[in-house]
């Protein structure tokens, strides 16, 4: 059974944002605060399940704090203030964050945003999925359409997501928080350049037999491991692969690679709560937008899953893109000062992933350190001048 689209409905605001995940979210709420009309649309929000450990920087913590919100999200969640860097299986140095940073559940991390957002009266439109999208010089119309589970009907009892209802929407600025399958960069044509092959990485989260408040990072045979302390006495090890890229993790799975890779674990977990296989194709657009649509988050670059990096800079991204879009709605400012801010970003991304890049050492820098620049750089849960003050500590600039 086939169903007939509802009349297309149209809708209008001031700034549409594409993606319900952190960033997408937290663009809403930095929206409505500014007093902007917003639409936020997500293809199929997840609610509270669980996701990805949320590791919080320090600069990102001072943005939330503006928003009354760096507490609330401090009492569900794990201070870092020590990364403790090991390098092909030695211990290479302990680095002081300036101030620390926070890691948290991503599902406590939304729930706090949803409730902001409640309370802000700004309602999220799933599952509703961009087809769509044109700009002109006043403003871009969004295409969209939301879709059910429809049964299709006897002997076989099956049944299919079906489009139900389209909407066109207009605003006079879209946002495309929409992760790594982009439709918003795949609208505005642009491609992306790969940083290097896909990476695989078994991540697994369970009770601490002895809880640690230190960022564990290491490096060993061109492999990347981890250990970030949450709350509640609990931890969550990652792995990154080389082989058993499709395993279904185990206990013992996590303990065979504790033992080989991991020697500071004085004890393994007696049992696990999660544990999943997950795999990271590093890029970076090639620009994050034009005129008057731009991307934000996996939606523009994605590193390694260890420091974080991506939904960090999200954050910050999307809350400069509506500083700038509320500055060009109020006569302010022009379109021109998007590319300006697209151009720094880019530029700092490139330095993330290794493009285009200089590292200069320290005569005393250990020579581990250099080899592993590359990988460290991108590891590391700080960006901009708390990304400095730590590399400095190793004996590391990057130009």
């Amino acid at each position: 059974m086939s169903l007939v689209y509802n009349p297309t409905e149209t809708h209008s605001s001031q700034i549409i944002i594409i993606g319900g995940g952190p960033v997408g979210l937290f663009g809403a709420l930095c929206a409505a605060r500014r007093g902007l009309a917003v639409t936020l649309l997500d293809r199929g929000f997840r609610g509270y399940a669980r996701g990805h450990a949320t590791l919080l920087h320090p600069s990102t913590l001072r943005l939330l704090a503006e928003f009354e919100l760096a507490s609330k999200l401090l009492s569900a969640g794990r201070a870092v203030a020590h990364v403790d860097l090991h390098l092909d299986a030695d211990y290479c140095s302990s680095l002081e964050l300036p101030t620390p940073a926070l890691s948290v559940a991503q599902s406590a991390f939304e729930e706090i945003m949803l409730h902001e957002l409640r309370l802000e009266e700004v309602e999220i439109d799933s599952p509703w999925t961009a087809t769509g999208f044109t700009q002109t010089t006043a403003g871009v119309e969004v295409h969209a359409t939301r879709r059910e589970v429809v049964p299709l009907g006897s002997p076989t009892r099956q049944s299919d997501w079906q489009p139900v209802q389209s909407s066109v929407l207009n605003a006079q600025f879209l946002i495309g928080a929409d992760g790594r399958e982009s439709v918003v960069r795949s609208g505005l044509g642009i491609e992306t350049t790969s940083a290097g092959d896909r990476e695989t990485y078994a991540m697994f989260e369970g009770p601490r037999s002895m809880p640690r408040l230190d960022f564990e990072l290491s490096f060993s045979h061109g492999l990347g491991g981890v250990t970030l302390p949450l709350a509640n006495d609990c931890a969550r090890w990652g792995f990154q692969l080389s082989s058993g890229t499709e395993m279904t993790p185990d206990i013992d799975h996590l303990r065979a690679l504790l033992s080989e890779r991991a020697a500071w674990e004085p004890e393994p977990p007696e049992l696990l709560h999660w544990a999943k296989v997950t795999h990271f194709d590093r890029y970076l657009a090639r620009r994050f937008g034009r005129g008057r649509v731009w991307l934000a988050g996996d939606a523009a670059h994605v590193t390694s899953p260890f420091g974080g990096q991506s939904v960090n800079a999200g954050l910050l991204e999307i809350h400069e893109l509506i500083e700038h879009m509320a500055a060009c709605l109020a006569g302010k400012d022009t379109l021109e000062s998007l590319d300006r801010l697209s151009a720094r970003r880019e530029r700092e991304w490139q330095k993330l992933l290794g493009f285009d890049v200089r590292w200069e050492p320290r005569p005393s820098t250990p020579k581990a350190v250099v080899d592993y620049a590359r990988r460290i750089v991108p590891a590391l849960p700080g960006s901009g001048r708390d990304l400095q003050h730590m590399l400095a500590q190793l004996g590391l600039t990057v130009y």
